[in-house]
């Protein structure tokens, strides 16, 4: 066994010459041109399509960005707290004045209070007037499609 350092003979088994610098520069080199290279081209060929497309469409079907000239609502609002009294009044006078939903059928706007008053003085109103679920169903008129109804399909013909 020999000490370690020490080696038997002049035969040695390390390398006696450090790595080849210039060699690894210019491996790193070549493939950092050839990366650039191919970022190029594929830059070129994106601008090229895009070009070619921008051309082929007509104006009205470009992307709707770039037909816009200003900002679509809704638009940031400038004094938020004022907007919002504003909203809030109007609210209010609709939930507390007297007004038209449908004239021609006969649909009116009342006051909430005024509501409120006319419903404790009424009551609710009775729906059905005692009938059965069935029969408060079967006056109603009827529709396409009835609530609770299955879904039929057709079925095989029945064999003799």
């Amino acid at each position: 066994m020999n000490p370690q350092g020490q080696q038997k003979g002049g035969d040695a088994t390390h390398e006696r010459k450090d790595a080849d610098v210039i060699g690894l520069f210019m491996v790193a080199g070549l493939l950092l041109l050839i990366l650039a290279m191919s970022l190029l081209v594929c830059w070129g060929i994106f601008h090229l399509f895009t070009r070619e497309r921008a051309a082929q469409q007509p104006l009205a079907r470009r992307p709707r960005a770039m037909q816009m000239t200003a900002f679509p609502p809704p638009r940031l609002l400038v004094r938020p707290a004022m907007e919002r009294a504003k909203f809030q009044a109007a609210e209010r006078t609709q939930l507390n004045s007297y007004g038209w939903i449908n004239r021609s059928g006969g649909v009116v706007r009342i006051p909430i209070g005024r509501a409120m008053q006319l419903l404790l003085e009424r009551g609710l109103p009775e729906v059905g007037a005692g009938q059965t679920r069935l029969q408060l169903m079967q006056s109603r008129p009827q529709t396409d499609v009835q609530p609770n109804e299955p879904i039929s399909t057709p079925g095989p013909e029945a064999t003799p």
